[in-house]
């Protein structure tokens, strides 16, 4: 069901996941919410396509069942939910949630608190709700978050047994597991009437614990959402929902409510696949999209592909222009089961990031000034990413005001000429001095107005150079004596292989270390968006050392100039985000060099290709909304019998065949796919 072929090896893997909710069957009574149908299916493809990742453990992070424990019909929910878990053929932790034993001590909150009594029905058939055990050095602890700051004799033995647990175990790394998250948005929000964390003085308390012996990891679940928040160099991960998702926080993004008042936005349903290395971990979400039927493994049909994420694929050139800011915060309003206002976070363009694999982003220099976006783009490079602020500047002065104003560590400084392609005289005496002085790195970027573009009334603005003008920028960096580590180049969106082709190496340019691309998508046609950012990130195998970046992450639908992004306005993925995600790990899974292009056009079919060292790729694109039948069809040098592999780019997977057979599987599907020639060495 998934293929794992370019990943790299770990030490070992778990799987988190949670909010199952088992929904007894409800026959044909009328539903609240009608995907409630659908839980129990949901719950079960998760936790089959879960299993068959084959992973060391399960950790179920609670609410087991649709009902709560006052309910008639509680128990028999609870042993339903515990049959659907036996038969996985995995080891599975359980996290006690408020489904499972009842709500945390807060006489606001909409069902009855935890009590001994829930707590040892619970324990009959799922084991103590605090413990701990190892694996391959490393320690797990599951705390039962729902007795805290109760006066439950079980909330004192809890307390007592965790603080020597970690004394015990604190060297080794740890990751501590709880059903409530800490908090949402800052280690300091108010508790009282709020459904979504844990209350004092239990809060600082655990979180004191977490400072003091370095846990690597918190997972919490509960929000039935996906937050990624910091505490000290603790990374605290709000898993998503299996079967739905908590209506309110919807209100975080700017399009319109998703189905069901934004309970059923099933793209955002799935679980985390974490992946444990020596000196990192990486955390994969896995997409389950609200499937109710597991797709059935057979030999020679297309597996799910697992891709990496941004820590994994160093050699990647991908990056992202972040028009809109990386992160937005909102109040979500008075309503069942908080309140009280809730402050949170859209957490979901940044996690796109590293879901991407992508490795630079480019932001406005005034993010590093504002504190809220500073802590996010932090994440962000203790990530792996790159970093560059993109800075207007006309002279010295002004180059001097940005470097020595930001103490935060930028990679790249890209100095955006108001007007001009080349800096003026004193600017270029600067970028000299600080290349020479300092550890600064700088790009340049013109910004020109007045550029024509067919139906639009005004002239826009171009920032960025166009691939013949380099030579020109060159000349005139080299009368001024100043070299510069980068040059950001616009790519024509319709012909983006063509136009990357057409840029000159980075070698032939004296006075520039390397060229970066700059692709904004300006169609809300997914088809054609999907097209250019394949043929963009194909192209730029052949420019060693250059980055990519894609605009915009998220949609633009309500400016002068509209487009569909990488993301929709609910922060879903687009067919190509798809594309880039799949097609990044298949080439970038390890350095590239050496690659040879080549291409031809067939029957309106665009067939570009690229020999590397060991292998073949061949991307086939089409403005068609369906590829032809491109069977027979042969590339010299190959050898049709040689093992190949077939992605189906916007679907996220990949089939392995002789090259006939494979060509026959692509006709009718959705342009863009990926061919390559060989195993992988991955």
């Amino acid at each position: 069901m998934i293929d794992r072929s370019l990943m790299a090896h770990a030490e070992f893997e778990f799987v988190v996941l949670g909010d199952t909710h088992y929904m007894l069957d409800p026959g044909g009574r009328s539903l609240e919410f009608e995907s409630r149908r659908k839980q129990t299916a949901r719950a079960d493809t998760a936790l089959g396509l879960a299993a068959s990742l084959r992973p060391d453990f399960i950790v179920h992070m609670g609410d087991l069942v649709q009902e709560y424990p006052e309910t008639r019909r509680h128990e028999e929910a609870l042993e339903k939910a515990r049959a659907q878990l036996e038969g996985l053929g995995v080891n599975v932790f359980h996290v006690a949630g408020n489904h499972d034993v009842g709500d945390k001590l807060d006489p606001a909150m909409p069902t009855l608190p935890v009590t001994s009594e829930s707590l040892e029905r619970y324990r009959s058939r799922f084991g103590p709700s605090w413990y701990s055990f190892d694996r391959r050095g490393c320690h797990f602890i599951v705390v039962n978050s729902q007795i805290l700051n109760t006066d439950l004799p079980e909330s004192v033995s809890q307390r007592d047994w965790l603080e020597r647990d970690l004394e015990r175990h604190g060297r080794k790394r740890v990751f501590l597991f709880l059903h409530l998250p800490l908090f949402l948005e800052h280690p300091d929000e108010p508790c009282v009437g709020n459904y979504d964390n844990i209350g004092q003085p239990d809060r600082v308390w655990i979180l004191d614990l977490v400072r003091r012996h370095r846990v690597e990891a918190v997972c919490a679940a509960h929000v039935h959402f996906a937050f990624l928040n910091t505490f000290g160099p603790t990374r605290i991960y709000n898993v998503p929902s299996t079967s739905f998702v908590r209506p309110g926080f919807s209100h975080l993004f700017t399009g319109p409510s998703p189905p069901e008042q934004g309970r059923d936005d099933a793209p955002k349903l799935g679980f985390n696949l974490f992946r444990v290395f020596p000196d990192r971990t990486d955390v994969h979400f896995i997409r389950t999209g609200g499937a109710v039927t597991l797709e059935e493994a057979s030999d020679g049909a297309p597996k799910r592909l697992l891709t990496r994420n941004s820590a994994g694929l160093p050699s990647s050139p991908l990056g992202l222009t972040l028009l809109h800011p990386l992160a937005t915060r909102t109040e979500i309003p008075i309503a069942f089961p908080s309140v009280v206002r809730q402050r949170v976070r859209n957490d979901y363009p940044m996690l796109a990031g590293q879901e991407l694999g992508a490795t630079a982003v480019r932001l406005p220099v005034a993010d590093l000034d504002d504190a809220f976006q500073r802590e996010r783009i932090r994440i962000l490079r203790e990530e792996g990413l790159r970093l560059t602020a993109t800075a207007p500047a006309s002279s010295a002065a002004d180059l001097s005001e940005y470097v020595r104003r930001r103490p935060e560590p930028v990679d790249t400084w890209e100095i955006q000429l108001p007007g001009a392609l080349l800096p003026s005289g004193d600017l270029g005496r600067a970028l000299g001095g600080w290349e020479r002085g300092t550890s600064a790195r700088f790009a340049l970027a013109p910004v020109l107005p007045g550029e024509i573009r067919p139906g639009k009334q005004h002239p826009r603005t171009r920032i960025g150079y166009l691939p013949g003008e380099l030579q020109e920028l060159n000349r005139g960096l080299a009368d001024l004596d100043v070299c510069v580590d980068r040059v950001l180049c616009r790519v024509d969106e319709g012909e983006p292989w063509h136009a990357v082709r057409g840029v000159p190496d980075a070698g032939t340019l004296s006075h520039v270390g390397a060229v970066d691309l700059a692709v904004a998508f300006t169609s809300r046609d997914d088809v054609r968006n999907a097209n250019c950012a394949a043929e963009a990130l194909f192209a730029g195998v052949v420019l060693p050392g250059a980055r990519i970046y894609f605009e915009p992450l998220i949609d633009l639908d309500r400016t002068l100039d509209v487009a569909h992004g990488l993301l929709d306005t609910s922060c879903n993925p687009r067919p190509a985000f798809h594309v880039l995600r799949t097609l990044n790990t298949a080439l970038f899974h390890e350095p590239v060099s050496g690659a040879v292009p080549g291409g031809l056009e067939l029957r309106g079919t665009a067939i570009r290709t690229l020999s590397v060292p060991g292998g073949f790729h061949t991307l086939i694109t089409s403005h068609d909304r369906e590829l032809p039948d491109l069977r027979g069809l042969t590339f010299p040098g190959i050898s049709p019998d040689a093992p190949f592999r077939l992605y189906r780019l916007a679907e996220g997977s990949v089939q392995t065949g002789p090259l006939d057979r494979l060509l026959g599987c692509a006709s009718g599907l959705s342009p863009p796919v990926l061919l390559t020639s060989g195993l992988p060495r991955g």
